[in-house]
């Protein structure tokens, strides 16, 4: 069998298909009006009745007077943004099982609190800006490192006895770090209509790096190791990993973002990840800006600084593979985002 497809098989088996079981997408992104988001749990709660029990005993607990209360007046008790980390913890535990995330049925109580025991969703919100428009699709990248940093710690991955905690903390510090470093670019390129996605874009990229890295734990770490002290052009970096794993991590991050909704049109624009200009050809200019501003960020923090870009400073003469993205690193930019 080609690498590349025993690869993408494993992916769907080992990683996608138990996150999918998880059923936690709905919870992901709620509305922003506090009486709309209760409905909105509500609606959770009764695809899940089975939470409702021991959720209402926790408030119970905390609120003795309340004892004969409409599952509304509890969410509300409990605040929803609360309501929601306990249903997520909960639900992602109804697959993968690990006592690090086990509720004691009969208090309702978690091991731990919600905000912390799921670390890099939590994270990933507060330093994005709990108010700003990247809030959900942040928190939902990060909800996926989460995902697999306790997915780690069962036996439906083949790691070997390979630890991941510190690997996992390294590539969701280089997410924030490429998607911040992108939003401070991209307020300078014009009409970038996806600008909402960028972030999220680099959480993706990472994350699918390291699904390779996990799925081929005896080979990934070392070569992704070795690959990030070259500074060879994103599509020869592309072809070395296409000769080692048989797939590139452009197709693996297509399958990753379909695992959260919200996150397309990303599939497509990791699809030309290496080779944006497809997307110009072809019509696709959103998804061209997306991929091309991706990749930007994530050079900047990879393997080109700034005095890199000379004269006009423009971006296609330092980095070829981005000729068709419409931005000069002018010295004033480069001073005010600090490359």
């Amino acid at each position: 069998m080609n690498p590349g497809v025993a690869l993408i098989e494993d992916l769907f088996k080992q990683i996608i298909g138990p996150f999918a079981a998880t059923r936690i997408t709905p919870l992901l992104f709620e509305p922003d009006n506090v009486e709309d988001r209760v409905t909105h749990l509500v609606k959770n709660f009764s695809n899940h009745p089975h939470l409702i029990p021991p959720f209402q005993t926790l408030i119970k607990s905390l609120n003795p007077q309340d004892i004969d209360v409409p599952l509304e007046e509890h969410i509300r008790f409990y605040t929803t943004r609360a309501t929601q980390l306990w249903m997520l913890v909960n639900l992602m535990n109804q697959v993968l099982r690990t006592k690090e995330l086990q509720m004691d049925e009969a208090t309702g109580k978690l091991p731990g609190k919600a905000n912390e025991l799921l670390k890099y969703s939590n994270e990933a919100r507060a330093l994005f800006g709990d108010e700003s428009r990247y809030k959900d699709l942040v928190f939902a990248g990060g909800l996926i490192f989460d995902f697999l940093l306790y997915l780690s710690k069962t036996q439906m991955l083949n790691l070997g006895g390979a630890k991941f905690d510190e690997p996992i903390a390294q590539a969701f510090t280089r997410a924030v770090e490429q998607g911040q470093m992108t939003l401070k670019v991209a307020r300078y390129k014009k009409k970038l209509t996806l600008e909402k996605l960028t972030p999220a874009a680099a959480f993706v990229r990472q994350l699918a790096q390291l699904m390779i890295c996990m799925l081929r734990p005896t080979e990934g770490p070392e070569f992704y190791k070795k690959l990030s002290s070259l500074k060879y052009t994103e599509p020869v970096r592309l072809s070395m990993e296409s000769q080692k794993f048989g797939v590139h991590h452009g197709v693996i991050a297509t399958f990753v973002a379909q695992m959260i909704p919200e996150f397309t049109p990303l599939d497509e624009a990791m699809s030309v990840w290496g080779a944006p200009y497809l997307s110009w050809i072809s019509g696709l200019r959103d998804v061209h800006d997306l991929s091309g501003m991706a990749m930007l960020g994530a050079a900047l923090k990879e393997r080109v600084t700034g005095s890199d870009f000379k004269g006009s400073g423009r971006v296609g003469d330092t980095l070829p593979e981005l000729q068709f993205l419409d931005l000069s690193l002018t010295p004033e930019i480069k001073n005010e985002i600090k490359i």
